[in-house]
């Protein structure tokens, strides 16, 4: 069970609603974020393999997984599917990657109205990638490559009718992982 990377969900404000003694007027820099973690996993086998994505993490008190949403690509179509937790541990699986193929998992706040009023989700811990059990035994040795990366949007009032007043603005950042990103499974 390699480990992939870290991994950070937001849906906050950018800074403490409380800033210390000596702080003048930030409301430049006082926007929200909405962060997701991206994934990509390429099937460098001559076979299909069925993956299992394991994240660990404590998710802060009064969080549930209703607030967290996932999705994966590997056609071109995005297919949204639960998180399944036990303990600090979500899995989310079966995960199909055929031979050859590149698969994008994206792990993020679920930005609904009620979300965003709340602005209170921060979630981060680590991903382990391993081979699903609903997939049989692949030979030994099986090979993916991954590129993780975090990708966030700082807004400032995300119902404005004005876009201007929205301050958009986005980051994005990759994030280590082992071996280059060749991960062996077994």
């Amino acid at each position: 069970m390699p480990l992939v990377s870290t991994f950070e969900v937001l849906l906050k404000p950018q800074l403490p609603a409380t800033l210390p003694p000596g702080f003048g007027d930030v409301k430049n820099l006082g926007r929200n974020i909405l962060q997701g973690y991206f994934l990509t996993i390429s099937n460098i086998n001559a076979f299909d393999l069925v993956l299992s994505l394991v994240f660990t993490t404590r998710l802060p008190s009064g969080v549930t997984l209703d607030e967290v949403i996932t999705f994966t690509d590997t056609s071109g179509l995005n297919t949204a599917a639960p998180l399944a937790g036990v303990g600090n541990k979500y899995r989310f699986s079966p995960l199909f990657l055929p031979t050859d193929a590149t698969a994008l998992f994206i792990l993020q706040p679920s930005p609904t109205d009620a979300a965003l009023a709340s602005l209170d989700l921060e979630a981060r811990g680590y991903v382990d990638l391993q081979l699903s059990s609903l997939g049989g035994t692949p030979p030994a040795g099986s090979q993916v490559l991954v590129t993780a990366e975090q990708r966030g949007t700082f807004f400032g009032n995300a119902t404005a009718p004005n876009i201007a007043d929205r301050a958009l603005d986005q980051i994005s950042y990759g994030l280590t992982v082992q071996n280059g990103g060749l991960l062996t499974l077994n």
